[in-house]
C-alpha cells in the first residue's frame, strides 16, 4: 500500500478568544501581535528549513450563553490574510459577561464539530481542510474558569470536548491563568499545552492575564515562540491524492 505525500507546513488555525467585559486588554494585544505571530509562522528560520507553506486562520469570540445582552458566539471565516485577520480582530468587542465562568466548552465543542471538506475538495472558509491535508490548531485566550456541564449540547460533560477535540485531531493551546485549575484537565487532549499566566499572591486572574499580555515585548517574544512551535507541529503532514 503507498503512502501519502508528506507536505511541510500545512495548518490551519483558529483564534479562540474570550470576548466578555474584562477581555478588552487581552484582545487588544493580540491584535497588537498578530502580525508578528503570522510573519514567525511564515518565515524561514536561520538554516533555511521549510517554512509554513499554506495556512489559514480565523478568529472566533465567545462569552456566556446563559446571557443574551450580547451574542454567545461570534464566528468568522478562514482567511490566509494577515490583514483580514487585523479586521476580525478589529470587530470582536470585549463586552458583556455576568457570572465568572463562560461558554469556553461549547466554543470549543462547536470547533470540534466543525464541518471539514474533503479530501482533493476546495477549501470552504466555514470548514477545517481534511483531517490528513495539514494540521488544526485552536489557541485559547481567557482570564475566567469555564462551566460544566455545557448548555449546548445540553448536559455534555467536559470529557465530551475532550474526546470531540481529539476525533477531530485538534492541537490545543491555552493561554489562561494559572490558578484556574480546572484547564490543567484539558491538557489531557494530545499534544495539548496550558501556558499557564502567573498569577501573583492576593491578585485575581482578570488582573493577571491583563499584566501578562500587557508587557509588550515580553508578550511578543511568547507570541513568536508559539508560533515557531506550532510551525514545528505543522510539518511533515501526510497530504491524500
Amino acid at each position: 500500500m503507498s503512502q501519502f505525500p508528506k507536505v511541510k507546513g500545512v495548518a490551519d488555525i483558529v483564534f479562540l478568544l474570550d470576548a466578555t467585559g474584562s477581555m478588552g486588554p487581552c484582545i487588544s494585544a493580540v491584535k497588537q501581535n498578530i502580525k508578528t505571530f503570522v510573519q514567525t509562522f511564515t518565515s524561514p528560520n536561520p538554516n533555511g528549513a521549510a517554512v509554513v507553506k499554506d495556512w489559514r486562520a480565523k478568529v472566533v469570540g465567545y462569552r456566556d450563553l446563559d446571557y443574551t445582552d450580547f451574542p454567545a458566539m461570534v464566528d468568522n471565516p478562514f482567511t490566509s490574510e494577515a490583514a483580514e485577520l487585523e479586521k476580525q480582530l478589529d470587530a470582536l468587542n470585549a463586552d458583556g459577561g455576568g457570572d465568572e465562568p463562560e461558554s469556553l466548552l461549547e466554543a470549543l465543542y462547536m470547533l470540534a464539530n466543525m464541518p471539514a471538506s474533503g479530501p482533493g475538495e476546495p477549501l470552504r472558509p466555514d470548514a477545517w481542510r481534511s483531517v490528513n491535508s495539514g494540521r488544526r490548531f485552536v489557541i485559547v485566550f481567557t482570564d475566567a474558569p469555564f462551566k460544566e456541564p455545557l448548555r449546548l449540547p445540553k448536559d455534555a460533560t467536559l470529557d465530551t470536548v475532550i474526546v470531540s477535540l481529539m476525533t477531530a485531531k485538534i492541537v490545543l493551546h491555552m493561554f489562561a491563568p494559572a490558578s484556574l485549575s480546572r484547564f490543567g484537565t484539558l491538557e489531557e487532549v494530545d499534544k495539548a499545552l496550558w501556558h499557564k499566566v502567573p498569577v501573583n499572591v492576593g491578585e485575581n486572574a482578570q488582573n493577571a492575564l491583563k499584566e501578562y499580555t500587557s508587557d509588550q515585548s515580553k508578550f511578543e517574544k511568547i507570541i513568536q515562540l508559539l508560533a515557531k512551535t506550532m510551525t514545528q507541529q505543522s510539518a511533515d503532514v501526510p497530504v491524500a491524492d
